[in-house]
Formats: C-alpha cells, sequence, structure tokens
C-alpha cells in the first residue's frame, strides 16, 4: 500500500509539472505572438550602435568576407556565442575559432563533425551509420545521451541531437567555437567548450543556387537554396537537400565495408519580418530524416553484428528581438526539438556463441527511442558608453522515452525507465573596456536549478518512480589587453558543471539473473561533476601584412566526477552513485594563417594555414587509478595551402592525429577489456573550384588522397580514397 501511495503522488506530481510545463509553452508562444503588435505602437529610438568594421584587404578566415577585384574585403570578426551578445572576436577573452561559410564550402566532408575536425582541431568520434560525436579540450566525444562534456547549439538555441551526424552543414553563415567553459552563460554541458552554428540570414534580391553532385560509392545529391527579401519587410531563407549513397564504403585497405550504405534528406525554412525600426520577429524550421542507414557492427566480428535504423530530427523555433529603451536590446525565443530513431535488426544467420547461438530471420524493430527539448530563453542586453550587461533567463525541459520488442514483436522492458530533467536558469555576463578599448574585462555567472524525475514506463517492473533536484552556480571572469601594434593578450578562469543523471540521482530498479539479482539505487545528494579552468594566451593581428597567429595554454582540473560502487552480500548485488573520482588537462592551442597575396598585394590569395591542440596532459583518475583519457589524440594538426582569386579556389588540406588510448570490449582481443593504443595517421584532402560563365561553378574533391586505412573509433574503419565533383547554378 505504501509503494502505491508512493507511485501515485510521484504520478500526481509528475501530472502537475507536466501541465506546468505545458501551459508555460503555451503562454510563451502567445507573447511572442502579441509582442509584435505592442512594438509597433512602442516610441522609436535611435539606431544601434554600429560596430566600426575593419577594411583592410586579406584572405584570412572572417566570418563576414566578400570578394571584390580578385580579393576578399575582410570585416572584423563580430560573434556571439562568446558573451551572448556581438562583440569582435579579438577583443573577447575566451579563445573563439569561426569558421566561415567559404571554410565549409572548401573542407571536404558532408557532417558537421568532419567540418569540426579539419576546421578546429577538436576530438571526433565517428562511426559508419550516421554517428557521430565531439569532444573539446581534452573531454571524450560523446555520441549520445543528454548529458554530455560539450554543448551544440543552433542560433544560440540547443541544437537538439545527441547525434551530431543528423546535423548537416548547409545553410551555414558560419560555425562558432568557444573553447573552454562556459557554463556561466550556458549551463550544463559547456565543460569542455561550445559550437554555435549560425545560419544564413538574407535580405535583398532573392539569390541562391540549384547544386548537383556525386561520385565514390554511387553517391548522388542534389541541393537548393534560395533566400532574400518577399515583399516590403518580410524577407525568408530556404534550404533542401536530398543525399544518397547506394554502394558501401571502400577502405583505405582496398576492402569493401558491408552495410554501410545510406539515405539522407533535410531541409530548413526561416520567415522574419521587421517591425517598425526596432523590432524583428523571425520563425524557423528545420528537419532531416535518414533512412535505410546501415549500421554495421565492429569490424572484427565480420557482418554479424550488422543492423540498420531510421532517424528523425525536427526543429522549430520563434524569436522577437528589439529595443524598450534607448539603450537597451531585448530577445525572447521559444523552440520545440524532437529527435527519435527506430532501431532494426538485419543478419540472417546463426549468431551469438556456440553455446548460445541464436537465429534472426526477417529483420525486425526492436528498439525505439525519442527525446524532446522544449525552452524558453529570456534575454536583455543594457548599454552605457562602452559598457555593457547581459541578463537573462533560460527554461528548459527534456523528456526521454524508449520502446522495445523482441523478435515475435511483443514488447520488453527497455534498458531503462522514461526520464525527464527541467531547469531553470538565471545568469548575467558584463564587458567592461576601459584605455580607449585597449583594455576588455569581463565578467559573469550563472544559477542553475533541476529537477530529475524517472517516470513510471510500460513493462519496466520492479521499478519505484523517484524525483531529485539540485542547484549550482557557475563563475567566469576575463580579460584582454589590445596593444597598438597587433598584439592580443588574453585570459579567462570560470567554472562549468555536468549533471547528474537521472538514472545516478533517483534510481531504484532490479533486475533478476540466474546467479545473482542486481539493484540499481540512485544517490539524491550527488553533486554535478564540475571543473575550473583557465587559460592564457597571446595573438597578434595585421591584416595588411596578411598574418595572423594565436597561441593558447589552458589548464583544467576536474572534481567531482561520478563513479558507481559496487556491494554484494549473497546473491544480491547493489550498485550505488559516488562523488569521488577527478580529471586533469594541459594543453596548448595554436593557429597561424600567412596570406602571401595580402602582403605582396597580388590581388589573390595565396595562403598558409596551421591549428592543433597538444595535450601535455589529459588524465583521469577512477577507482584509484590514474590513465589516459580514452579517444582523446596527444595531438591533432590541420595544415595546408589555399588559393583563392575570382574564378578558382583551391585547398590542399593535411589532418594529422597523434596516438591516443581506448577499451577494447571485443571478446576476441587478447584480454578482455584491454587498453589498446590507436596509431597515428594523415589524412590529406584537395578541393578545386571554378567559378566561369557568371552563373556556373564546378567543385572537384579527393577525401583522402592517399588511401590512408585509418579509423575514428577502433573497428570501424573510415572511407578510403573517393572522389566527388558538384555542379552548382547560382542566380
Amino acid at each position: 500500500i505504501r509503494k502505491q501511495m508512493q507511485t501515485q503522488n510521484t504520478q500526481q506530481a509528475k501530472t502537475t509539472r507536466k501541465t506546468r510545463n505545458k501551459r508555460f509553452i503555451l503562454n510563451t508562444l502567445t507573447l511572442l505572438l502579441l509582442l509584435p503588435v505592442t512594438a509597433v505602437a512602442a516610441p522609436q529610438d535611435e539606431e544601434d550602435t554600429v560596430f566600426e568594421d575593419a577594411t583592410e584587404e586579406s584572405a584570412g578566415t572572417p566570418a563576414s568576407a566578400e570578394k571584390s577585384g580578385g580579393k576578399r574585403t575582410v570585416l572584423d570578426d563580430i560573434v556571439v556565442t562568446a558573451t551572448r551578445s556581438e562583440e569582435r572576436v579579438r577583443e573577447i577573452p575566451a579563445k573563439v575559432e569561426v569558421l566561415d561559410s567559404h571554410d565549409i564550402e572548401t573542407t571536404v566532408g558532408h557532417t558537421l563533425t568532419e567540418q569540426l575536425k579539419k576546421g578546429a582541431s577538436i576530438s571526433v568520434m565517428e562511426y559508419p551509420g550516421a554517428l557521430a560525436g565531439i569532444g573539446i579540450r581534452g573531454f571524450r566525444p560523446e555520441t549520445d545521451g543528454i548529458t554530455k562534456h560539450s554543448l551544440t547549439l543552433l542560433n544560440g538555441r540547443p541544437v537538439g541531437a545527441t547525434n551530431l551526424a543528423t546535423v548537416l552543414a548547409d545553410n551555414i553563415e558560419r560555425i562558432e567555437v568557444l573553447k573552454g567553459p562556459a557554463s556561466s552563460l550556458y549551463g550544463a554541458e559547456a565543460m569542455g567548450g561550445v559550437v554555435n552554428i549560425i545560419t544564413k540570414h538574407t535580405t535583398g534580391t532573392p539569390t541562391g543556387a540549384l547544386q548537383v553532385g556525386g561520385g565514390s560509392f554511387d553517391t548522388l545529391w542534389q541541393k537548393a537554396n534560395v533566400g532574400g527579401t518577399l515583399f516590403g519587410p518580410v524577407d525568408f531563407d530556404l534550404n533542401a537537400r536530398n543525399f544518397k549513397q547506394d554502394d558501401d564504403l571502400t577502405m583505405g585497405n582496398g576492402q569493401k565495408r558491408h552495410n554501410t550504405s545510406y539515405s539522407t534528406r533535410n531541409a530548413s525554412l526561416r520567415i522574419g519580418t521587421d517591425i517598425g525600426e526596432d523590432w524583428r520577429f523571425d520563425v524557423s524550421g528545420n528537419g532531416y530524416q535518414g533512412r535505410d542507414i546501415q549500421t554495421p557492427g565492429d569490424i572484427r566480428y565480420g557482418d554479424e553484428q550488422s543492423k540498420y535504423k531510421d532517424i528523425d530530427n525536427y526543429g522549430v523555433d520563434a524569436k522577437i528581438s528589439g529595443k524598450l529603451f534607448e539603450n537597451d536590446k531585448l530577445s525572447l525565443s521559444a523552440y520545440h526539438t524532437l529527435e527519435k530513431a527506430k532501431n532494426y535488426e538485419k543478419y540472417e544467420g546463426t549468431v551469438g556463441s556456440t553455446t548460445n547461438p541464436r537465429r534472426l530471420i526477417p529483420p525486425y524493430n526492436y528498439y525505439d527511442s525519442e527525446i524532446t527539448w522544449d525552452g524558453v530563453q529570456l534575454q536583455n542586453i543594457y548599454n552605457w558608453g562602452d559598457h555593457s550587461i547581459i541578463v537573462g533567463g533560460d527554461w528548459q525541459v527534456i523528456e526521454t522515452e524508449t520502446k522495445r520488442w523482441n523478435q515475435a514483436g511483443e514488447r520488453t522492458k527497455p534498458s531503462s525507465p522514461n526520464q525527464e530533467r527541467t531547469n531553470w536558469a538565471a545568469y548575467a555576463e558584463t564587458v567592461w573596456k576601459f584605455l580607449d578599448k585597449h583594455l576588455i574585462l569581463t565578467a559573469g555567472g550563472r544559477y542553475d536549478y533541476f529537477d530529475v524525475d524517472l517516470v513510471d514506463t510500460p513493462y519496466f517492473t520492479d521499478f519505484t518512480p523517484r524525483s531529485a533536484s539540485f542547484s549550482t552556480f557557475s563563475p567566469r571572469v576575463g580579460a584582454t589587453y589590445l596593444t597598438d601594434n597587433g598584439l592580443r593578450f588574453h585570459t579567462t578562469l570560470g567554472q562549468a558543471f555536468v549533471p547528474p543523471t537521472a538514472q545516478q540521482l533517483a534510481n531504484d530498479s532490479w533486475s533478476y539473473g540466474t546467479s545473482r539479482d542486481r539493484h540499481l539505487v540512485g544517490n539524491p545528494d550527488l553533486d554535478p561533476e564540475k571543473s575550473t579552468t583557465w587559460d592564457a594566451g597571446i595573438g597578434f593581428e595585421r591584416k595588411g601584412w596578411g598574418l595572423t597567429f594565436d597561441v593558447t595554454y589552458f589548464h583544467t582540473s576536474v572534481k567531482d566526477r561520478i563513479t558507481d560502487v559496487t556491494t554484494q552480500v549473497g546473491r544480491v548485488q547493489t550498485v550505488n552513485y559516488v562523488n569521488s573520482d577527478d580529471s586533469k588537462i594541459q594543453g596548448l592551442e595554436t593557429s597561424i594563417s600567412l596570406d602571401f597575396g595580402a602582403m605582396f598585394n597580388w590581388g589573390r590569395s595565396v595562403r598558409l594555414y596551421f591549428n592543433s591542440t597538444n595535450y601535455f596532459k589529459a588524465e583521469e583518475t577512477e577507482g584509484g587509478v590514474t590513465e589516459d583519457i580514452h579517444n582523446v589524440a596527444k595531438y591533432t594538426y590541420n595544415y595546408g595551402i589555399a588559393y583563392e582569386d575570382n574564378n578558382f579556389d583551391a585547398k590542399l588540406h593535411c589532418r594529422s592525429v597523434g596516438r591516443m588510448f581506448d577499451t577494447d570490449w571485443i571478446t576476441t582481443s587478447p584480454t578482455y577489456g584491454d587498453v589498446l593504443e590507436y596509431p597515428t595517421f594523415t589524412v590529406v584532402d584537395l578541393v578545386f573550384s571554378w567559378s566561369f560563365l557568371e552563373h556556373h561553378k564546378l567543385t572537384f574533391t579527393v577525401d583522402n588522397i592517399f588511401n590512408e586505412d585509418y579509423f575514428e573509433k577502433i573497428g570501424y574503419p573510415k572511407p578510403g580514397r573517393s572522389f566527388f565533383l558538384n555542379y552548382a547554378y547560382n542566380f
């Protein structure tokens, strides 16, 4: 009776919370629709401050650039991720790297992770079958789950994807990569850094492109994008792509990797309008569908573990921004995203151990997952003189649901109960500029409060629904000093956190076996995993010389890492969770770009570039044992040469990755659970583009020119040499 009453009370609280959450979303969306009407009647103030952009000519890699007379006219990078407000990148104390649309176009790769690993020297984990994740500043790449150590945003709001392979590099204006802790602004998961994808915002006469391309592995794609002003103050951006790889990949050793074909399609639409002189309203949506995505298992198992899946990812958001007073900028936005996957057993025949074989006849749907993100963001920026303060609040709720079936099509117990995580937060960031903007100081912090719930789950018996809550505060300070000769000195000190999972906080479930029973018990007193990071660097920029560089040292200490503790009494094995482990990460980030075209005023760009991440230490202590953090290479170097003029673009790019370690869970290894060292590798790509007859463009790419046989994750080799050709009609 007591257990029934506890369950009823938990369900009643859960229902009340969900009703409150839905009402909150409805009220926010209503407010978003009503504010434009209010804004029209609001008094009009003076124009927003316009940043004075540099006009020197260069061929670096800025966020804003136009071709003119054989050169690209480069404007100062204006970024928003580091402070949640527009600031020049050279004035920001934090380490920020920008990949603009030109960088993306001249980088081989169709996915976000391909762009990031070749442009920002971060760690990645990539599998065949559209599964990928990233890690920044020494944190292990993560490919699933809602609790990660690196945060990905889309136009400042959570991207709503645990699998970054579903986030494609289309319709992107730029990608901002903030390296270092950012929980003071963004809360959970921003421990290693933040990736913010900024999509295109086109106004004026409509422009766009139609593209078709294809190449190795029977690959074919079609793309279309158009954007501009529809009528009056209304503008839009529309983008769509269809991609299909009908043949299996060929590895660097010349052999086929079976069960690696797949197809995807994605689209996005934005419609916006200016409301009066000071207000703007935008609504946008994006969708991704992956169909018949083949997912081979570890290559050491042959084809025995091959499966396939269908993936969907959809998102919609609305935002209104404008001025209430003369020196402020208010914004209110709401978003909803959905990620779901259907997983199928595929292979036939007798598989498994000789003592326990199992025969799978036709493919069947064995596992489904669905995750939703709902949130509201409110922010105001106050400016007085050269100084500013950014204040705001975030609300977010994430819900996960899983289902499982057996071969007969009957529902069975999923691997974990369904859960919900609700987060309320308030933050403030200040930017102070002194000595005629030579000295810039930043300081801020954020308070986060979390409610987590494990809820009643169909077919998950022997389980008591529970809830837990916790709160945390994350500060950050920074300083930049700019000299008149182009030197830049910068440093930051900040804390970040990753929250415990619902299972770690609130689990109370049993599983029964023939030799033992297992009891999982959550710990509601767990603290979030916390890190403290200090970094310092020196940079130089002289666009007239075509030279930019930055060298940044960072040191991260992680405390209160969560580990499980197992005890056994008789046949009952109990698993609890405690804060006990820690990590130490030290490294150096370097970026250099030298453009001989700008240096000698050639009227074209001939640029050498190099960016890297080197780790002096990346260690974690677990259960009293200290070892290297797995799947993090000792170094990652990106380097090459790029050429650009009015008609031609060419880039020869090299990526070298040092040794790293991983646990081998394949039973055929010498010892189950061995720590393996990955081999080093270098992959070379080539891109060549020719623009002709004003509207036409051909792009030829070669991925992995020298047919390197390598992998980002052991057992899952990457493709060997491949060729692709793309034709675009621009209008």
